[in-house]
């Protein structure tokens, strides 16, 4: 377990490494289990998702760029197929968010520096210096990105940490709250644990507003909200909670978001509306099989648009995504296949007594919940990275069903 846990806290920094060590273990799970950790609904939704897919390829106006892109749904169907194995027991579930969580920071301290280095207000002779040329070079001027080719893919990484976050911080007061105390002195990380967690959770807000990620600022407001709302009861929390929304709020007011003031003329000015819109058209067209994985791209120039932005991979909105390249039934059968796994892990943990599982079980999905406010403008699936984490935040959601 304490390798896969370090595969997962150094998936942003060494993801080739990472997916190794990862591949491994899911292939000794394969070997060990030889079959899927799912229940029948699922594993037969799965497959039947599968087949469609396959078929989409047969229909798709580029066959080669539609098979390319099963690459981005195959191999995580799998992984979300045996991680319930592994995932087993409120305890794993806790040291793979950990893992997630402590991992992140050095994400959001080395984004701080980042962000300032891009920042306009930088004297010249730093400007100068070539490694901050370099990295002033990078696109997407005034925002920090890392090591995720863009901006809104670290944003939608961190905003998926952050609920990881909230809910260990909550899973953690419940414990401490429920535990004897020990005969002996708690051994020192006992002690630092707590002060790690809060300063690894609340960077993650420091390390969206440098991203100027719109979205992920909202989403990360929405987490909190219903962070406090959950804690309501457990006023220590409840006030660290409102402390970093305000913060992030302010924050936002005070310094614009990567660069953009909240005016209201910089959200209604957004391409997306008529990006939806084509591919609104493009599901009229052809609603039962799409028009092929990655077709997008392809059809978009022969569609009237704004000259501003001639190309356009993507239509930035996950199920948009679906139904005009798979179509309507794929859409229809991927959310159905989603919220039943939701639902069998909510079901279990309402169904318990146990006030600590709940507790890391509403961490696991107010981080899915992040996934999914994300797809909603934008389209993360062709970044493995994110891709790992947000199949292993459902399958942990799933498997809080079989640890009952």
């Amino acid at each position: 377990m304490e390798g896969f846990c370090i595969s997962l806290a150094t998936i942003p920094y060494l993801y080739h490494l990472s997916l190794v060590g990862l591949g491994v273990i899911v292939i000794w799970l394969l070997a060990k289990f030889r079959k899927l950790a799912l229940d029948p609904i699922a594993r037969w939704g799965f497959m039947l998702l599968s087949g469609l897919l396959a078929l989409n390829v047969v229909v798709a106006v580029d066959r080669g760029e539609a098979f390319l892109q099963l690459a981005n749904f195959f191999p995580f169907f799998g992984w979300f197929g045996v991680l319930p194995f592994l995932l087993k027991g409120i305890e794993r579930l806790e040291q793979v968010a950990m893992a997630l969580v402590l991992g992140s920071l050095p994400i959001n301290v080395i984004s701080v520096g980042e962000y300032i280095l891009k920042a306009p207000w930088m004297p010249r002779d730093i400007r100068r210096l070539p490694w901050v040329a370099w990295v002033r070079s990078a696109p997407h001027k005034g925002r920090a990105m890392m090591m995720f080719g863009h901006p809104n893919a670290m944003a939608s990484y961190l905003v998926v940490i952050l609920g990881l976050g909230l809910g260990l911080i909550l899973y953690d007061w419940v414990q401490r709250r429920s535990a004897i105390a020990p005969a002996t002195p708690p051994s020192p990380w006992l002690r630092l644990k707590p002060v790690a967690l809060y300063l690894a959770t609340f960077l993650n807000l420091v390390g969206i507003f440098t991203a100027g990620s719109r979205n992920g600022l909202v989403i990360a407001i929405g987490q909190l909200l219903v962070f406090v709302l959950f804690a309501r009861r457990h006023q220590r929390v409840v006030m660290t909670g409102l402390v970093g929304l305000v913060a992030v709020i302010g924050g936002a007011v005070a310094l614009g978001i990567g660069g953009r003031s909240l005016l209201l003329s910089t959200w209604t000015s957004d391409p997306r509306i008529r990006v939806w819109q084509i591919a609104l058209e493009m599901t009229q067209s052809r609603p039962w099989l799409g028009w092929g994985l990655g077709s997008y791209k392809l059809l978009y120039p022969s569609y009237p648009h704004d000259p501003e932005y001639s190309y356009i991979g993507h239509p930035h909105n996950f199920w948009l995504l679906l139904s005009s390249e798979a179509g309507l039934p794929v859409m229809l059968l991927f959310t159905g296949l989603v919220g039943y796994c939701c639902y069998r892990g909510a079901r279990a943990v309402m169904l318990t007594p146990k006030p600590i599982e709940q507790a890391l079980f509403w961490g696991y999905a107010i981080a899915f919940a992040g996934c999914i406010g994300f797809s909603l403008f934008d389209v993360t699936l062709y970044n493995a990275q994110l891709n790992l984490v947000n199949w292993l935040v459902l399958a942990g959601i799933y498997s809080f069903a079989r640890s009952q």
